[in-house]
């Protein structure tokens, strides 16, 4: 049972009814997921994998030749309530000397949903940008 004087903004901050909708396991997200678009120019693919107990997600951008390794960044990790032990979506962040990158990702019917948004830091007056891709996983 959950302490009374636990501070909320709605019901469901302290207690929702549990049901498995979408979510998966954190299991299930382990391995490379490949971008379905092969002409993309935001991200190619990604890795997701554990260090410790943390959810690590590494990105290699599309370049015109290749990809660029972003190296890795730390997700935090979402489910739909606080009593589900499902992963429901992520969030993580890469820092770059020009701009900054902040990453949302959600599973739906088998297919990782990245979403980007992508802000300039170096004043180069480009604007900043949303993306949202698929990715699927690879065999193996």
């Amino acid at each position: 049972m959950l302490e009374n004087n636990l501070e909320y903004t709605k019901t469901d901050d302290l207690v929702s009814e549990f049901y498995h909708e979408w979510g998966s396991d954190a299991d299930e997200l382990l391995g490379t997921w490949n971008n379905v678009n092969p002409k993309t120019g935001q991200i190619a693919r990604i890795l997701i994998s554990y260090e410790g107990d943390d959810l690590l997600l590494h990105a290699y951008g599309k370049m015109e030749a290749g990809e660029k390794d972003w190296g890795s960044s730390l997700c935090e990790v979402f489910s739909s309530n606080v009593g589900s032990p499902y992963v429901e979506g992520f969030m993580c962040q890469f820092d770059f000397p020009f701009m900054n990158i902040r990453i949302a990702g959600n599973m739906k019917y088998g297919v990782m949903v990245i979403q980007s948004y992508n802000s300039f830091t170096d004043g180069s007056k480009r604007k900043n940008y949303f993306s949202r891709e698929f990715f699927c996983k690879t065999n193996g």
